[in-house]
């Protein structure tokens, strides 16, 4: 179903949750929570939006057959099932399958999400024709509606795992590019190759674009933020 992506359980690390109550004598009581991983959700690429309402909400990739599901929780250990929250069936939908890590985001009393999903457009029958695109809903558990019948934007290769970042009144996205027919040429694949280990290595890079505000097109072009090592005498590699 995932394709490629490893398949997760969502677990969330907490070192401890405390709720508080007065009791009868004016003093506070001290009641821990408990909790176990991995948590009884079923989810890829898990995403918690604190929304405020006061509750989280989760997203992930999986849960429903085509588009995403959505929990709600009030403290981050018992999760409530809220079923589908946004459908790849609406009319006019830009995408085909295999929806990915979708992110939520509040602002302005609405709620914003941006995820990856199959472009409807491929001419040329790539086994992977991820875009980003936007949908927007009333409310945390949908349904959520996309902002346009295409992509927020094509950069021409595979791009996946958005996120979003409001800074001085712009807004700015950050993806990653698939290794998918991305092909590099470094130290490190020659290395690879001499060991017989691949023939050639296919690597993600990491982008940052600025996009409008009302998140329907990009301003500018790209920039490229991070990518794997180059040299074999890199710390990193």
């Amino acid at each position: 179903l995932f394709s490629n992506r490893t398949y997760l359980f969502a677990s969330v690390l907490l070192s401890a949750i405390l709720l508080n109550s007065c009791n009868g004598s004016g003093s506070n009581s001290e009641q821990p929570v408990v909790y176990s991983n991995p948590l009884p959700v079923a989810f890829g690429d898990p995403f918690v939006l604190s929304a405020s309402d006061g509750k989280y909400y989760m997203y992930g990739t999986g849960g429903v057959e085509k588009g995403f599901a959505a929990y709600s929780s009030d403290n981050l250990v018992d999760w409530h099932f809220e079923g589908e929250v946004y459908s790849g069936n609406q009319p006019n939908s830009w995408t085909e399958k295999n929806y990915w890590a979708p992110e939520v985001y509040e602002i302005d009393s609405k709620y914003y999400m941006f995820f990856s999903a199959d472009w409807k457009v491929n001419p040329t029958n790539e086994l992977e024709n991820f875009r980003i695109g936007v949908a927007v809903s009333e409310s945390p558990t949908g349904p959520f509606i996309e902002v346009s019948d295409k992509p927020l934007f094509d950069p021409g290769y595979p791009i996946i795992d958005a996120n979003i970042l409001k800074h001085n009144d712009k807004t700015y996205l950050y993806y990653s590019r698939c290794c998918y027919k991305h092909p590099v040429e470094s130290e490190i694949a020659d290395w690879a190759r001499e060991k017989e280990m691949f023939d050639e290595i296919e690597e993600s890079w990491v982008y940052g674009v600025e996009i409008s505000n009302d998140f329907k097109e990009v301003i500018g072009e790209p920039v490229l933020l991070l990518q794997p090592p180059y040299s074999m005498s890199d710390s990193q590699t």
